[in-house]
Parts: structure tokens; sequence; C-alpha cells
């Protein structure tokens, strides 16, 4: 029934919610939690790689979890995951035990997001994709202001502890959809759940799925990287207060989400190619803006410009490939996100420190221009299979 449909996507919205919210806190705690831990600024990256490579493990594996359990019970048993590891988080006596616990929050992340997304990009439209993204920006906005009120009134500990009651809550409700039997009932083919048409003509070719999941790699270090690192550029080199550098990740994560929600009522209406080269036009402006005067506009353009960029990405998947091998690189596709996160953002970190945290802009103007090149390869051979280039 369309009504089960609806609450399908309300469980999802509010998983994306959760999912958002690790990713908005860690860049405000860390140079916190590394002052309590005694631990340089490069240490991050140690943080990022366990989460990342975990997440990474945990969402390539999802055409083969897929074959022994439902999509929505994987979803759920990341959700849960997630919790439990923040509490142990927030408790964590040192360094070495607060990574370690960083790796069931890798493995969580990747099962709900390689799930969700999967069932998304076979069910959703390009509009309700964008609003399902559209509440990981939330997630992710409303935590950075949120860490900053906890550790001033308390601890960076206090701030993880309040964040793991909040996924125990929302896996509350993906539990109870599940056992009430919601998604079980829910009848294909209604307009909320409807697919794009498919091309006649699919990529089929190795280097395509290379291409494809590279994006997503490029892309996911790109976006943590500045969601991560800005906090540290401007308390630590610019020398904003910390009131004010907690403005900068939370309008940075504000505008991705309210641009994945404006995004969503044009979506339908534009071409995937079209809504990325769009986007990326709109961030680079940001990061220059960003880069020369310091201007939390800029911040805001960056996070406006990104906005579309990863919705637009998967959902092309459903129109480039066949949906018989779709939910596998779906999974390739988030695995190589995680993997950006802990490759490209914590090489980033290293360079910060050898070099200056100032060269966080170029840095990022680079790899927004090579994403961009990327992925209008990609589209160029689409369009020479439908006989539109001669």
């Amino acid at each position: 029934m369309i009504k089960h449909t609806y609450i399908i996507l309300a469980v999802i919205f509010a998983s994306f919610f959760a999912l958002g919210m690790p990713d908005g806190a860690f860049g405000v705690a860390w140079p916190f939690i590394r002052t309590d831990l005694y631990q340089p600024l490069e240490q991050a990256g140690i943080i990022m790689v366990v989460q990342s490579f975990f997440y990474a493990l945990a969402s390539s594996r999802l055409g083969r979890i897929a074959r022994i359990a439902k999509l929505e019970k994987i979803g759920a048993t990341g959700v849960i995951v997630i919790a439990v590891s923040f509490f142990g988080v927030s408790f964590a006596p040192n360094f070495t035990v607060l990574a370690i616990m960083f790796v069931p929050v890798g493995i969580g992340m990747g099962l709900v997001d390689a799930s969700f997304n999967s069932y998304a990009v076979k069910s959703f439209s390009p509009r309700q994709i964008n609003w399902l993204h559209c509440f990981w920006g939330l997630g992710a906005s409303v935590t950075p202001m949120l860490m900053v009120q906890v550790i001033t009134a308390a601890t960076w500990r206090a701030g993880y502890l309040l964040i793991a009651a909040a996924q125990g809550a929302i896996a509350l409700i993906v539990m109870a959809s599940i056992l009430k039997g919601v998604w079980a009932k829910t009848e294909k083919g209604a307009e909320i759940s409807s697919q794009a048409t498919y091309q006649k003509k699919y990529l089929t070719k190795k280097r395509h799925k290379f291409m494809a999941v590279a994006c997503c790699f490029l892309y996911g270090g790109t976006e943590y990287a500045v969601g991560v690192w800005i906090t540290s550029v401007l308390l630590e080199s610019r020398g904003l207060a910390l009131e004010l550098v907690g403005l900068y990740p939370a309008v940075y994560y504000a505008s991705i989400t309210g641009g994945r929600l404006i995004f969503g009522f044009w979506a339908n209406k534009f071409s995937n190619a079209a809504i990325i080269r769009f986007g990326f036009s709109l961030s680079l402006a940001g990061l220059a803006l960003l880069f020369i005067t310091g201007s939390i506009l800029g911040m805001a353009l960056i996070g406006l410009g990104f906005a579309p960029i990863f919705p637009a990405l998967i959902h092309g998947t459903a129109s480039r490939f066949d949906s018989k091998i779709l939910t596998r690189i779906v999974g390739y596709q988030m695995a190589a996100l995680g993997a950006g996160v802990a490759i490209l953002a914590s090489l980033i970190g290293q360079i910060l420190s050898r070099v200056s945290l100032e060269a966080l802009f170029p840095m990022i103007m680079v790899l927004v221009v090579i994403t961009l090149l990327l992925n209008e390869l990609l589209e160029r051979v689409v369009k020479r299979m439908e006989g539109k280039l001669g």
C-alpha cells in the first residue's frame, strides 16, 4: 500500500538523519579529543582510516549480505551497531580504545548507507533521493552546534553520549517498522516508488564501472575533508573564536541539507549530468570566496554546490547500469565513498600538518575539477551509446 511506502520513506529519512550526526560531530570534537587524550592534529587521520576502512568493507559486501538478508534488516542492524558503538566512544579512556570503537562505527555506517541507498535507487525518484540525502545533511548540520553547546557546558564525551542516545531512538523506530511488517506490505509501482526509466542499453565494461565508483571515491573524500578540516583551519590558522568556528561546519552541512531540499523540487526536470556540472561550479566559486575572504558565505556556497552531487551520482547509476547488478555497484560506490574519506581526507590532513592548513583550499579545488572531468567522460560514453554524439 502507498501509505506503507510513505512510512518506509520516513523511516529511511530518520536513518539518514542518524547517519549524518557522526560526520557533523567529529570535526568540532577533535580539537578537544586530541587535547584530552594528548594527541597531535594528524592523529585524526587514524580515526578516519579506521572508520572508513570498515565502512568500505561493510559496504562492499552488500551484494553478498543481501543474498541472505533483506535490505531493511541490514539497515536496522547497522543503526543498532552505531548506537552501541558511540556509547563506547563516549567512555574511551585513551586513544587506542577510541580508535577501536570506531571499527564498529564504520561497519554500522557502511551497512546503513549501502543498504538504504540501494533500496532508494531501486524504489525512489530523483526527488525523493535528494530529500533522503537532505536528512543526512540535517543530521550533520544540527550536530556541530549541538556539540559546541555540549562541549562548552560539559565535555566531548557528553556530546557523543547524546549522539548514542539519538542513534538508539532511531534504531527503535527502524525495528518497529520491520516488526509491524510495513516493509513486507509495500506495493511496487506506486508513484513514490517509481524508478527512473532505464535506457535500453547499459554500460557493461569494467572501466565504466570503475569510473562510476571512482567518482564516489573522489567526492566522498572531498566533501568529508571540507567538513572535518575547516574547523582546524579556522581555529588554528586564522584564529577565530570557537563560537564562530562552530558556525562554519554548521552552515556547510545546513547548506547541503537545504540544497538537497531545494534541488529535490527540480531534480526530475534536469539530467544528472547537468545537476553535477552546476553543483561543482557553484562549489568552486564558494571555495574561492572562502579562501580569499574567509566569508561564511563561501562555506554556504560550497555546501549548496555539493548538495545535489552525490544523489545525482547514485541515481545516475540506476540509469547507466542493468538492475541485475545495481545492488552490487551501489555497494561498491558506498565502499568507495568510505575509502575516499579514509584515504583522501586523512591524506589531506597529513599534508596540512606538514605544509600549511591553508593548503586545504587549493587541494579541494583540484579534487572537485578531477571528479567533474571523470563524470563528464562517463557521460560522454553514455551519449555515444545513445547515438547523441558523432
